[in-house]
């Protein structure tokens, strides 16, 4: 994840924010029975996992198939790109196990024209692919261009019109000018709510402001961002793992929280001490991924 990473995070404040008070008015205050928690990294189609998480000498052919007996989701950025063909994503469920969800990105013809969803035909198209993914499916997300200003505040409720809403939706904003009013992000946030729209909160070195802290839905959406294993990345999960559990406490159904570091392939310690939070606090039995060495012993 390249935006808002700094290279320097010497000093920097990462401590979370107070909620945002549209969170407790979403969640209703008692606990979630069986809350859902999905961890997994932005790809599967790193050269760095064979011989690390992958058997050495995997094919790129056959990543998917190892990944998704590693992790139990995938923050889908490939589907950012270009809009997957029924075939395409035929192929990616038939490799994933029961239980195994991706999280796809809106395709860059829908998410990058004005205004959004211009063009019908795209969107068809890539909504009848996330209908193919069934229950593979764990949420689509919308990232907005970090020049998509508030300015664009009634193209965006438009697309919410023109989006098929039987698909989960998120939506992840970047331009600052979001942040900067208050009164518009809230009116945008109760509009999701009344929508049943989630938030993405991304937690990044050098846009803290990014981390807004407001679940619009009972589902939490976090993209996380690292620091090549520094010792901050740990004590900042660690403080996520607490506050994802006074969520969860709270009401909170279901958890997707996606780890990123700019050497991709060192993604995998992230989330296994994710998972080992969470299985701590909630007394979960959540699967690690098996790393290096002991490969052998799943494969």
């Amino acid at each position: 994840m390249k935006f808002g990473h700094l290279d320097d995070i010497s000093g920097l404040d990462f401590s979370l924010p107070p909620d945002h008070p549209m969170t407790a008015k979403v969640l209703k205050g008692k606990p979630a029975k069986k809350p859902q928690i999905f961890s997994g990294l932005a790809e599967w189609g790193n050269d760095g996992f064979p011989g690390k998480i992958y058997p050495k000498g995997t094919k790129p052919k056959d990543y998917l198939k190892f990944y998704a007996t590693q992790f139990n989701s995938v923050e889908l950025n490939a589907t950012g790109y270009r809009v997957p063909s029924i075939k395409t994503v035929e192929g990616w469920t038939s490799l994933a196990p029961k239980g195994f969800v991706f999280c796809p990105k809106i395709s860059q013809p829908i998410s990058q024209v004005k205004p959004l969803g211009r063009d019908k035909a795209p969107l068809q198209q890539f909504c009848d692919a996330m209908h193919t993914f069934g229950d593979r499916l764990g949420t689509v997300f919308l990232q907005l261009h970090p020049l998509f200003s508030p300015q664009r505040f009634d193209d965006l409720v438009s697309f919410f019109d023109l989006w098929d809403n039987t698909l989960p939706l998120h939506v992840e904003l970047r331009h600052p000018g979001w942040f900067s009013d208050p009164g518009l992000l809230n009116t945008l946030f109760e509009e999701m709510r009344k929508r049943k729209i989630g938030t993405v909160i991304t937690d990044t070195s050098g846009r803290r402001d990014a981390v807004h802290q407001c679940l619009t839905t009972s589902s939490a959406f976090i993209r996380f961002d690292g620091n090549e294993l520094h010792k901050t990345d740990f004590t900042r999960i660690d403080e996520w793992s607490i506050r994802i559990k006074q969520w969860i406490d709270q009401g909170l159904e279901t958890v997707y929280f996606f780890l990123h570091t700019p050497t991709k392939s060192l993604t995998p310690e992230l989330s296994n001490h994710f998972l080992q939070r969470m299985n701590a606090l909630c007394g979960l039995d959540l699967k690690l991924a098996i790393i290096e060495d002991k490969l052998k012993l799943a494969f």
